[in-house]
């Protein structure tokens, strides 16, 4: 067995004459002393790729949280298929674990970049999180707004048993290559095997290079990108809807990244609006991504 499993990770780990290796890390700051960063490595080639990961986040007033991730993925000119697992350790209290999959078809086959239309892309998701929260006395429960976000007031909140339950994001996504321009789509519904209610401290959410928190119900996102330019500019919006009254967020960003050689510098700006009336925060981000 021992034999098998060395064989297959020297088979996976191969150096080939198609294989690439890329290493990146992506810094956010924002208001209320909020700070995250999210650092990767992906080895693969043209059939596949492993892609280790590290995305923490942290503000004045909140507990910083960590995921680590370990994605994989294969492709094929007509169809690809990815699979991701994440363990959030615990912190304050709260932990969580959870997998994810991704089937991708190609409408157009293997793309070509001469046509107009260079590509038209289909994909389905689901994943499912498994969240405790030992804590089961009062708890301090940050708040954005009215609901999440890295700033905002506190709430108390009170549970007498701990809070478990498994989270289900499932949902569709498209992407349409024309002229050099790519746009894309995502729709996701969001169920609980579990009743929450207004003691139940809300769960951490990631919003783009955000992270906030609440019971997502449904979002929805789109995204313009120019790649392949000296300077790449990109535009996303997206929308995110909550259970128990918290009022729907919205995000706006704008980025740009360029090719030095072997690294790519991107920035970027991310406006986040908890709703509610409450007021608008900027975020900013800076990327390095170093290929080999």
């Amino acid at each position: 067995m021992r034999t098998r499993l060395l064989t297959l990770l020297m088979t996976l780990f191969a150096v080939t004459a198609d294989a690439y290796y890329d290493a990146g890390a992506r810094f956010t700051a924002g208001p209320a002393d909020y700070s995250g960063f999210n650092v990767f490595a992906e080895s693969g080639n043209d059939d596949y790729y492993l892609r280790p990961a590290l995305n923490t986040y942290k503000s004045g007033a909140a507990d910083r949280y960590s995921t680590y991730s370990l994605g994989a993925g294969l492709d094929r000119p007509a169809w690809r298929v990815s699979a991701d697992v994440s363990v959030t350790p615990e912190t304050g209290g709260y932990k969580n674990s959870g997998f994810a999959a991704d089937l991708g078809l190609s409408l157009l086959g293997e793309p070509d970049e001469e046509a107009a239309l260079q590509d038209i892309s289909l994909s389905v998701f689901a994943g499912l999180t498994a969240h405790e929260d030992t804590y089961s006395l009062s708890t301090t429960t940050v708040l954005g707004g009215n609901g999440g976000g890295g700033g905002g007031g506190t709430s108390v909140s009170v549970l007498t048993s701990a809070l478990k339950l498994n989270q289900t994001d499932y949902g569709l996504s498209a992407s349409v290559k024309a002229y050099g321009l790519r746009a894309s789509g995502r729709f996701t519904k969001t169920s609980y095997d579990t009743d929450m209610t207004a003691e139940s401290r809300q769960l951490p959410v990631d919003i783009g290079s955000i992270g906030t928190s609440g019971f997502p119900d449904t979002a929805i996102s789109a995204r313009l990108r120019c790649p392949g330019l000296p300077l790449s500019p990109e535009a996303g919006y997206s929308k995110t809807t909550y259970l128990l009254d918290q009022p729907d967020s919205e995000t706006v960003n704008f980025g740009i990244s360029a090719n030095a050689g072997p690294v790519e510098i991107s920035a970027g700006w991310e406006n986040y609006a908890p709703g509610g009336g409450a007021a608008r925060s900027d975020y900013y981000t800076l990327g390095l991504t170093f290929s080999f």
